[in-house]
């Protein structure tokens, strides 16, 4: 049994290494694509988690600021982690002044955490608008020199030769296709994840504002 899954799986990957050497010097590129996706999926994910630990902190300390107990909602905030606890804290730190003044700090505090949360997600919307071109360029240099062996065979011309050079010449557009696909759901559910904490940053600093402010 144990012979015959390392040798099921020393086929799988004599295939995909034979499909991904035929692909060109191209695939190169969109394997780091889909490394660099990977990399930067896993980063965002553990920071996001991170992010979310505390995810009753904010409720919380919006209850003792409508209680007035300013003291023990700002050192419940600054214990805490996450965007929507510095924003509160920033609130809370400037609590008593005019409530223009605390929107400034509130508004200053949000765009930060807002860039913080947003790191690297540009990278991943790139990654999948380049990889499908990257991977049409190389079935059009596939392409240009499947029909130039033609070319060069002047009379002797095989079919299975065309055929041979179109099919591999494919596989980048396939390859390329295959990276931008979970790039664009990965964004997407990023994206989604930022807007989630953006909405929680604007209500509860809202909220500390109208308490906070004169």
């Amino acid at each position: 049994m144990k012979n015959f899954f390392v040798s099921r799986t020393c086929n799988l990957f004599f295939s995909m290494w034979y499909f991904f050497d035929a692909g060109g010097p191209l695939m190169y590129l969109l394997l780091a694509c889909s490394v660099l996706t990977l990399a930067y999926t896993i980063e965002r994910s553990i920071h996001f988690f991170r992010a979310g630990r505390s995810a009753d902190v904010p409720e919380a300390v919006h209850d003792l600021i409508e209680k007035e107990q300013i003291d023990g909602a700002l050192r419940l905030s600054q214990a805490s982690s996450g965007p929507v606890a510095a924003v509160l804290t920033a609130g809370l730190l400037h609590a008593g002044e005019k409530k223009e003044s605390i929107e400034e700090e509130v508004t200053l505090t949000g765009n930060k955490e807002i860039k913080r949360l947003s790191k690297n997600l540009h990278l991943i919307e790139l990654i999948s608008r380049i990889a499908p071109l990257i991977g049409l360029l190389g079935t059009v240099l596939g392409m240009v020199n499947a029909f130039q062996q033609v070319a060069y065979a002047n009379s002797s011309v095989d079919p299975s030769m065309l055929a041979g050079g179109i099919w591999e010449a494919l596989l980048t557009t396939a390859a390329g296709l295959g990276v931008a696909i979970p790039s664009m759901v990965v964004h997407h559910l990023l994206e989604e994840k930022v807007q989630s904490f953006t909405f929680l940053m604007q209500y509860y600093g809202s909220e500390a504002i109208k308490h906070l402010g004169k």
